[in-house]
Formats: structure tokens, sequence, C-alpha cells
């Protein structure tokens, strides 16, 4: 039951009172709830803390008049129901009420019919004040239902439209009286299932909210998607009409499409450019198919371009002269503007944008294209290409700009890397080829010299001295040709590696050594990345040296370097002198009449695998070879309190 408040303004409490108490019971309905308060002021107060509907007020007061109490009231609530129920009744002051804007004027009168006449006037002038608010919010709501943006339609309970506002003619195509009547099947796209549709209408004849996108059809056939909210509008509980609200999220809908798009396709990509168990032409196939579906062109083709022609190198699509193998002058080609160009170019449609009299264009008849350069040691290999012989509405995306770059710069990473390895294979076959000349031709005629020395022996037996030299001079000619093989083998770039533990592959390099007395203590955990077989010929080497220059108790210590870059092996031998470590390295350096070789075949391995090697006087005033620059995983720092292995 509605109830209206009334605020009753009198300074005589004995009125205030019985004016409150018939009022209150002069209607059945609505219930009338009087407020009442002697004073103006208290009057602006209580309409400041409470909701109050209308006011009824005596004209002769003594803080101020009925008027001035209007005035007041008028400058704050200007639609407020204002009534002067006063004893002081003139002409001159129902014209002064009438003029000022008062709702009503009403005379203090004997009897209690005054108090009825009352409390018919304070229903109709709330009755007037809440209809006008009324028609007010109804005026606002269609102002903005028919400014708003989203499309907006009201049905009634079995569907039939009966308002719709200017965005959904917008949105729809529909005309105003293209629908009025009908239903919103006329937007039915068939995308949606009919339990789609039950589930809708249970929900919103039960009274309930329904939220949820779906795909439309508009006038011309077009699909758009939607952000569909659907509201019962009820009276007394029971549902009278649907208001139907749509914001078209097409373009929303088609950017998620396009991001999932993207991350599948960069997915795939990553998966085939990362791809080592096929070779690279054919990963470079699967680029172009997985590039020309996500960029959205029928053909994509990779170019070769050396001395003003391109040649195709790769391709995928049904263009007849874009295939493996077809050559054409570069002037007549695309490619020669995306080889000139800073970053990708593109173009949506060749004709209207200057291409048509072109010959590229008259030749190749592409009206789309989307193309970068690929860069091999930095030189302009050739040209990454995506194109359609259809003229492309969709903008290029700046990702995809970005991704045909990125692609382009893979390409030539791998041609970079594979020329590198074709170049890293005929070196090796070189030194290999020099490994079997030497053997061969040396070797052999020097066995076949060290047979007739034996010979000689038994004929010329006075001669030992002259027989003994010529045996040393071949001994020594076996030693150099023994080391210049490993030099060769050795010197090979190292093509694979695997993890190996220093501590280990040093205890077993240790046995292959004629150490005598000398004693090694492995002080670290380190494993690295290296090719085990050569790291085994470090160690060795720098053992030998060690044992073969240092007393016959000489000290050795392997350990790894205190940033974890690498390792070192040190002994309390002799040293190397200051102005001697520069050359240690060079081929033919020794001291005491060796080959020369050993230290030079451990800087051919170390360069092999990218390390530096470095001599210097260790702790004990012997000599320290530090090796640095290798993959090192788990070191141990240096200064261990116990060895990681013992001493041996």
């Amino acid at each position: 039951m509605t109830t209206i408040t009334v605020l009753h303004v009198d300074d005589n409490k004995g009125i205030l009172n019985l004016t409150s108490d018939y009022l209150e019971d002069a209607l059945e309905e609505p219930d009338l709830e009087v407020r009442t308060v002697q004073r103006p002021e208290v009057a602006l107060d209580v309409l400041a803390e409470e909701p109050i509907n209308c006011v009824v007020s005596d004209y002769k007061m003594d803080e101020m008049n009925g008027l001035e109490l209007f005035e007041a009231v008028r400058e704050r609530y200007p639609t407020l129901p204002f009534i002067l129920f006063t004893g002081e009744g003139s002409e001159k002051i129902a014209s002064e009420a009438i003029s000022a804007g008062v709702t009503d004027y009403l005379r203090k009168r004997t009897g209690t019919e005054q108090y009825e006449l009352l409390a018919n006037r304070i229903e109709n002038a709330v009755a007037s004040y809440r209809g006008r608010k009324a028609l007010n919010r109804l005026e606002r709501a269609e102002q903005a239902l028919e400014h708003a943006a989203d499309a907006i339609l009201i049905t009634s309970t079995d569907g039939t439209i009966r308002y719709v506002n200017p965005a959904f003619e917008r949105v729809t195509g529909y005309s105003t009286e293209e629908v009025l009547g009908r239903t919103p099947d006329i937007l039915n796209s068939g995308e949606q299932s009919d339990q789609y549709y039950e589930r809708l209408w249970d929900t919103i004849l039960s009274g309930e909210t329904w939220e949820e996108e779906i795909i439309n059809e508009r006038k011309d056939g077009e699909h758009y998607c939607a952000h569909q909210t659907i509201a019962p509008i009820t009276d007394d509980g029971e549902v009278k009409e649907f208001v139907s609200i749509q914001r078209d999220v097409t373009e929303r809908s088609q950017l998620e499409i396009q991001l999932e798009r993207t991350a599948t396709a960069l997915t795939r990509l990553y998966d085939v450019t990362t791809d080592q168990d096929h070779s690279l032409g054919e990963r470079i196939d699967r680029t172009l198919e997985i590039g020309a579906e996500y960029f959205g062109y029928s053909i994509g083709y990779l170019t070769r371009i050396d001395e003003g022609t391109q040649e195709i190198r790769a391709a995928t699509g049904d263009h007849d002269l874009i295939q493996q193998g077809e050559t054409d002058p570069l002037e007549r080609t695309y490619c020669r503007k995306t080889v000139e160009a800073d970053g990708p170019v593109v173009f949506r449609d060749a004709p209207e944008e200057g291409w048509e009299d072109d010959p590229a264009y008259q030749r190749f008849g592409l009206r789309c294209y989307l193309g970068a350069k690929v860069m091999v040691d930095g030189e302009v290999w050739g040209t990454l290409c995506f194109a359609d012989t259809e003229s492309r509405d969709d903008p290029i995306l700046e990702s995809q700009r970005s991704a045909v770059k990125v692609l382009a710069q893979w390409i030539g990473y791998e041609l970079e890397r594979e020329r590198a390895q074709q170049n890293l294979q005929r070196e090796n076959s070189r030194l290999e080829e020099f490994a079997s000349i030497v053997s061969h031709d040396l070797q052999n005629p020097l066995q076949v010299a060290k047979g007739r020395v034996s010979m000689l022996e038994d004929d010329h037996s006075g001669e030992t001295d002259t027989i003994e030299s010529i045996e040393r001079s071949l001994d020594r000619m076996e030693a150099i040709i023994e080391d210049t093989l490993t030099l060769a083998s050795q010197g090979k770039i190292v093509e694979e590696v695997s993890d190996v533990e220093i501590q280990s592959v040093a205890a077993e390099s240790w046995e292959t050594v004629e150490s005598g007395n000398a004693t090694l203590n492995v002080r670290t955990d380190l494993t690295i990345r290296a090719d085990d077989e050569r790291l085994r010929h470090v160690f060795e080497n720098l053992f030998r040296n060690a044992v073969e220059h240092g007393s016959g108790s000489v000290r050795i210590e392997v350990g790894g370097l205190e940033d974890g870059g690498g390792f070192y092996v040190a002994d309390d031998g002799p040293g190397i002198p200051a102005d001697e470590r520069e050359s240690v390295f060079e081929a033919g350096y020794s001291t005491d009449g060796g080959t020369g070789m050993g230290l030079t075949i451990i800087k051919r391995i170390t360069d092999a695998h990218g390390w530096d090697v470095s001599v210097r006087e260790s702790d004990a005033g012997g000599t320290r070879f530090e090796i640095r620059g290798v993959s090192a995983e788990h070191p141990q720092p240096v200064g261990v309190s116990e060895p990681a292995s013992p001493s041996m």
C-alpha cells in the first residue's frame, strides 16, 4: 500500500496535533503519515534528512510566514508539493500564494470536514507530483532509448516487437516500420540451436534476466555478433513485456578470433622453425603453408635474388608463374620493391595503389602482397612473400607485419647456419685429406727407412754411433708425423658436444700418463659441454707436459675457476718464464727437444670448442693453464675443504 508522508508546519502545537490526528484517519488509501514541527527552520532541516512527499504550512508564524517558507522550500526542492493551510485568509494572501506558485491554498475553518478536504488536496497534489515525476522519467528513458548506441527492442510476452530504437535500425538494417508487429526471428542466423532458444525463453518467462552472446543476421544477410541482455518488464510480479539490449561486438569477436588464430599459427610456426628432425627445405615449405593460411593469402613463396634475377626457391599455391625453379628479371617482379624497403612491403589492391601499369602486375596479376627481405651475412639473399590474385579487404595488422619480418629473419639465420655448416664440412674434409696424405706419403717411406736401418745394424756393426743417430732422427720424424696427424684431427671444428664431468675425464686421462711419483688432485665437480674424446687429449697433454718438465714428485691440481666459467690445470714444477708464455702455444715451441706440438694441439682443441686458453704462474710457483668460455653446469668453487677426488 502506498504511503504519503506529510510535513505539517504550524507554530500552534494544539492545531498541529489535532490536524495530524484527523489527517491520518481521513483516507482509507493511501495512508497519510504526518510529521509535525512548530518552527520553519526546523522544517527545512527535516526536509534535508527525511523523505517528505508534501509540505502543509500555516501562513502566520513568528520566524517566517508561510510564503517565505515556501520560497525557501522551492529554492531547494523545486517540484515538491506545498499547500498553504491558514486561518489568516484574505484575497490578498490567496493572490500572493497563487502568484508565488504554491500547489494549493486552503483556509482553516470550523468542523472536521476541512480535514477531509485537506487530505483530498494532499492526495491530489502528491498524485500530480508523482505523475509528473513518472512522466519525466519516461521522457528521459525515451530519450535514452532513442540516443542509445546499443540496439534496443521491446516485445510482448509472445515475442511481438512493439518498439525498436534508431540504433536497432543502424545495426540490423531494418527500419522501424519493417519490424513492428513481427518477431525477433527475423534476425535468426541459424547459428544457434533450438536448445539455445529454449533456454532463453525458459529464463525470461520465469522472470529472470538472460545475458549471453548471439550471432544474428542483418537485413543484407551479413552475420554479426551481439552481446544480448533480455530483461522482463513486470507489473505486480507479472511479466508484461521484454526489453532486449544488443551490443554489436562483431569487431571484438573478430579480434578475439584473429588473436586465437595468431596464437595457433605462431605456435605451429615455432614448432616448425625449431624442428631439427626435418631439413631446412622441408621446414621452409611448412612455413610457407602455415604463413599463407595465417596471413590470409593463397600463395606463399621464397625467392633467391642474384645478379638482377629472381628465382623461386620454394612455393605454395596454384599460381603457374610462382613455382619452384621459375626465374624472372628482378625488374619485372614485386620483390624489387621489397629488397629496397627498410621494412615489409604491403598492398591490398594493386590497381588501386598504382600497380596497374607495372610490369610485375601485368606479368603475375597479384592484387595483394606482403613481403620482407631475407638477409644472409649482412647482404640481401632474397625475399619471403605472401600474395593473392584477389584484392584484400582486411587490413594487415602490425602483428602480421612483424611476423613476416621475423620469419624472414629466421630463414636468413638458418641459411647462414647452413652456409657455415657447409664451410665447416669442407674445412674438415680438407683436414682429413691432409691427414691422409701425411699418413700415406710420409709414414710409409719412414717405415721403409726404419727397416733399412735395422738391416744396416746387422751389416755394419762397427758404425753403431752413426746408425743410432739415424734411428734418433727417424724416431723424431715419426713423432712429428704423429703430432701432425693429431693436430689435423683435433683442429676440426667441434660439431657435437655432450655433458662431461671434469672430475671423471681428468681421472681417466691421468691413467694414460706415465706419472711416476707425480700426484693429481681434482678439486671441482664442474660439468661442461664438450667433445669428450678431445677434452681427454687436453688433459693428457697438460698432464704429460707437467710430468715431463717437473720433478719426479710434481703435484698437479685441477679445479674450477672462481667465476664458474672454466677450469684450470696447475702444477708446482719449474714453470714457464714470463717472457715465453705468449709463445708456448706456437707450433715448434719446446724446451727439451720435443716436437713442440703438444701445447699447440691443446690450443687447436680449445679453439675448436670456442674456448680461450692462457698460461700464468701457479700459486706454487709452477705453471697454471686456464681454459675459459666453457658452457658449465653446477660449478664447485675453488678451495673446497676436501678434493672432489682423491690424490692420485
